[in-house]
């Protein structure tokens, strides 16, 4: 089968998944679990690593990781001669472009408030009435940027190390080592549900997805 057309079916899939997840959060499918997992990780979690845990995802971020993005583009460029490289490495922004609107969609449609204030570490303010959140909070970009950037880095390293399997190995490792820390951070400091992480892993790996099938 063309490999073009079996990232396609991945991200499809992905895509489908998303749409009947989303709708499962929509009608409380995860609330406890949601609240339980939280409570989990921020009893395990030590306070002292607040801040670890706050600025450790910036690479996460929404300008970071679109300079990110960038980089990984020319990277894309560089070293190569073949056109569906080149094709790829356009394809990149575009789908990470497309994971942020599917970000905005969702966090405007689907009513998913994020964890109340007394479960915030590390808010803006000391005073509730005063502490700034967005209305819903699903999906989580911070979650379907880590998940995108890994999927495509990780295509990016195997293509690049083949030969050298034991580094590819151990760069895919740090790589979703990282996404990984940035997720469970995500839950810890209480701006987000287990289910908002659920959904931007699902609508990273989506869009991601469609990106590795041009490279």
């Amino acid at each position: 089968m063309n490999k073009r057309l079996v990232f396609f079916c991945i991200s499809a899939g992905l895509l489908a998944s998303f749409y009947v997840f989303s709708k499962q959060v929509r009608h409380g499918f995860l609330k406890n679990t949601d609240f339980a997992i939280t409570v989990k990780i921020q009893d395990k979690i030590p306070s002292k690593l607040d801040s670890i845990m706050d600025d450790g995802a910036i690479l996460a971020d929404g300008i970071v990781s679109s300079v990110l993005v960038l980089a990984i583009t020319a990277w894309g460029f560089i070293g190569t001669k073949k056109k569906r490289f080149f094709l790829g490495a356009i394809v990149i922004p575009l789908a990470f472009f497309f994971l942020g609107i599917g970000e905005i969609y969702g966090k405007n449609i689907l009513p998913h408030p994020g964890p109340p204030f007394f479960m915030v570490k590390k808010p803006t303010t000391i005073f509730p009435k005063f502490h700034v959140v967005q209305p819903y909070a699903y999906p989580s970009g911070h979650a379907g940027r880590s998940a995108f950037l890994a999927v495509v880095l990780t295509a990016m390293v195997i293509r690049r190390f083949w030969q050298k399997r034991e580094k590819a190995a151990l760069f895919v490792l740090v790589i979703f080592g990282y996404a990984l820390f940035v997720w469970v951070s995500r839950i810890y400091l209480g701006h987000h549900w287990f289910s908002d992480i659920m959904g931007g892993i699902l609508l990273g790996g989506a869009f991601s997805s469609l990106a590795v099938g041009f490279l």
